[in-house]
């Protein structure tokens, strides 16, 4: 996290609370959770399902430091010991947090919240939502071969760039890559995954950046291969890669007559990157963990 990030948050994380010691004045009783950026959106509707809160107060703040920053300013203050306050963080390409004794925090099993939303089963939830498909039905078969198939491919072109990514993390590399978008190093068409970026092409769209050796790179690999690659990339590559094949995907159901369909599908579902987090939130992963969470508050 650059120096200038992780100010950024910590200036939100003051302004934050300051707006919850004025709404504790109001509601001492209420739950009061803290997100990551727009990561309310996910969690919300779970919150309201498992935990049915009379009253609950979502804040964002702003990025990962900010939410911990708020942890550390409530716990410091013995007037706030009795505050409902719920917090959840991204594990990120960072070392767990479990590892610093943060138990009252949730953080994610897996890179992030978008994580959630690239599984099988989320993406299969969808398809028998939205396309209304059953999973007799051949098209439905072909749907997830096809998404199992790419998925793989997709992964095995991100891999170079999610590895070196998460070393410069691990370096704490001046790194901004929050406006870079994975089309910019794959082309993503139902056919196939097509490769654009060599890791020269890395250090020169990136530039300041850390050299990284061979060895560093295979040694996070490795890592990062421990778990599943859909859980362990980085979240917003793998939900942009799942929006790109749904928006292609659909083209091809309401065209019908194609590879993919035998016969027309009708599929009204309206995506974008701005809305795909809200709009499939019913349909995403909700881990065990999330759960065990989430009921500690009832």
């Amino acid at each position: 996290m650059s120096v200038n990030t992780l100010r950024a948050s910590r200036d939100k994380a003051v302004v934050v609370f300051t707006q919850f010691t004025r709404l504790y004045k109001q509601y001492p009783s209420a739950l009061y959770c803290f997100f990551e950026g727009e990561d309310g959106k996910y969690y919300g509707i779970r919150i309201k399902n498992i935990i049915r809160p009379e009253k609950d107060v979502h804040l964002s703040c702003k990025g990962k430091e900010g939410v911990l920053g708020i942890h550390r300013m409530l716990s410091a203050r013995k007037y706030y010991a009795n505050v409902r306050a719920a917090y959840f963080i991204d594990r990120d390409f960072d070392k767990s947090i479990s590892e610093l004794g943060l138990n009252k925090i949730y953080e994610t099993p897996c890179y992030s919240i978008e994580n959630f939303y690239t599984s099988v089963q989320c993406f299969s939830e969808v398809l028998r939502t939205e396309f209304k498909l059953i999973e007799s039905d051949e098209n439905f078969e072909k749907c997830v071969s096809l998404y199992v198939r790419l998925q793989e491919e997709f992964h095995n072109a991100v891999e170079l760039l999610n590895t070196w990514i998460a070393c410069q993390r691990d370096k704490s590399s001046e790194l901004n890559i929050s406006d870079i978008s994975v089309s910019r190093f794959v082309n993503i068409e139902l056919g196939k995954i097509t490769v654009k970026y060599v890791i020269d092409d890395l250090y020169c769209i990136f530039p300041g950046t850390i050299a990284i050796s061979q060895e560093e790179l295979d040694a996070r690999l490795t890592d990062l291969r421990s778990s599943t690659r859909q859980k362990s990339f980085r979240g917003k590559f793998e939900i942009e890669f799942m929006l790109t094949f749904l928006q292609k995907l659909m083209l091809e159901a309401n065209q019908g007559n194609s590879p993919y369909f035998t016969r027309k599908v009708k599929v009204v579902l309206s995506l974008s990157k701005r809305n795909i987090i809200s709009d499939l939130s019913q349909y995403a992963d909700t881990p065990d963990c999330l759960y065990s969470y989430l009921e500690s508050f009832r």
